[in-house]
């Protein structure tokens, strides 16, 4: 293919330049008109590259068919008026059916969330043995409530069709539940499957009555005491532990974690961010029925060394349930020991300011929603502090 285009040289920004003249729609200058050049090596060297792109573009041209060229001409007719080029509304085809392709079920991008959820836990877990996979149960909890919605497309999921399945919670609940859904489906956005979070439009959802949330158990405290009495005669090695649990309303997963330089030595008891499950450290002041518990336990010739809880997890399920089996109690109740503790201390007190401290709450909420004082009478929470270790003389007399 000769060259139709001629270089001529004229003076341009105060020097001889050179120029060179191209048709419209060429493609080193689609809208046409003359484009200058520094030198006529330049110019030159652009007008073959223009040459082997018309001679590939032409060969290229040999295999469009008849049809194919209809079809361009009645497409650039739809376009007319709207200033997008046939070039630049297929790629908005393309970009649309990419997404498309790209979109998935709420089964399958939930699915893979909770895989990656899952698979940070255990890196975490790596450096750190004792980490629980609190959060990842969370997340897993609020993904069952979704499963009835599998199978739909996520670009079609809105808060309209989330609201029923978490309605009627309590406000902690829900506020867990939307943090879990919101970081879900931003996974899922990330991932280009979404392009709206419909988390967002479930923040100013109502919680649920407080007369419509779960029972509250507890222990009533003559089971205390069986308990207590028990640990003595099974393990002694466990009273440390039981006595803060009951009578500090530590968390049993954050007794698990502590250590005696936690218990100070001016009567408060220090729990560490690390042990608790909010993740922030609190204080509280030790009453008088939890020194004189670890008190008498020093007298049976321990010492305050190490961890408060001296044996593994699987010992310490072992041996509770020699102590419930002893104590002629049926089973262990989840959180039981702290819910426990704060229904007698708000009894007593009659301060849910005070309770919440104790049990390190930052404020009354949870207090609110997850306990009920009214499981406790003023009589039995002062029977309640009177749960005292027994005499040494009298325990060594049932040792021997």
């Amino acid at each position: 293919m000769k060259s139709t285009l001629k270089i001529s040289e004229h003076r341009h920004n105060g020097s001889l330049q050179s120029r060179v003249y191209y048709p419209k729609g060429s493609l080193n200058n689609p809208k046409g008109g003359y484009k200058w050049y520094r030198s006529k090596a330049q110019a030159e060297l652009a007008i073959l590259e223009h040459n082997a792109l018309q001679k590939r573009f032409g060969e290229l041209a040999n295999d469009v068919t008849i049809q194919e060229l209809v079809e361009a001409r009645q497409a650039k007719e739809e376009l007319i008026g709207t200033g997008i080029t046939l070039l630049d509304a297929a790629r908005q085809v393309k970009l649309a059916l990419d997404a498309a392709l790209e979109s998935r079920s709420v089964g399958d991008g939930l699915t893979a969330y909770l895989a990656d959820v899952r698979s940070k836990f255990e890196e975490r877990k790596k450096n750190s043995p004792r980490c629980e996979p609190r959060h990842w149960r969370s997340v897993k909890r609020t993904i069952a409530r979704l499963e009835s919605l599998n199978d739909f497309s996520l670009r079609e999921i809105t808060a309209e069709e989330l609201k029923p399945l978490f309605s009627g919670l309590t406000k902690s609940s829900l506020q867990g539940h939307l943090r879990n859904l919101h970081a879900a489906f931003q996974y899922c956005m990330d991932h280009r499957w979404l392009e709206e979070n419909p988390a967002l439009g479930l923040k100013r959802m109502k919680p649920g009555r407080a007369s419509e949330r779960r029972i509250v158990r507890t222990y009533r405290v003559e089971e205390v005491e069986r308990i207590m009495t028990a640990t003595v005669r099974v393990d002694t090695r466990l009273v440390p532990y039981l006595a803060i649990c009951f009578f500090a309303g530590v968390r049993p997963e954050a007794a698990m974690k502590m250590k005696w330089s936690d218990v100070t030595a001016n009567g408060y008891l220090y729990v560490p961010g690390t042990a608790n499950k909010s993740g922030h450290a609190y204080t509280s002041k030790m009453q008088t029925a939890l020194i004189r518990w670890l008190e008498w336990w020093e007298t049976q010739g321990h010492q305050r060394m190490g961890d408060i809880l001296p044996v593994s997890g699987s010992t310490l399920k072992r041996q509770r349930k020699l102590i419930l089996k002893e104590a002629g109690i049926e089973r262990w109740i989840q959180d039981g020991t702290r819910k426990t503790f704060a229904t007698a201390h708000r009894e007593t007190f009659k301060c849910k300011l005070l309770t919440s401290a104790a049990l390190g709450h930052k404020g009354t909420t949870v207090l609110d929603e997850h306990y009920d004082s009214r499981l406790m009478t003023s009589e039995e929470a002062a029977r309640y502090w009177q749960i005292l270790p027994p005499e040494s003389a009298i325990v060594s007399e049932e040792a021997a």
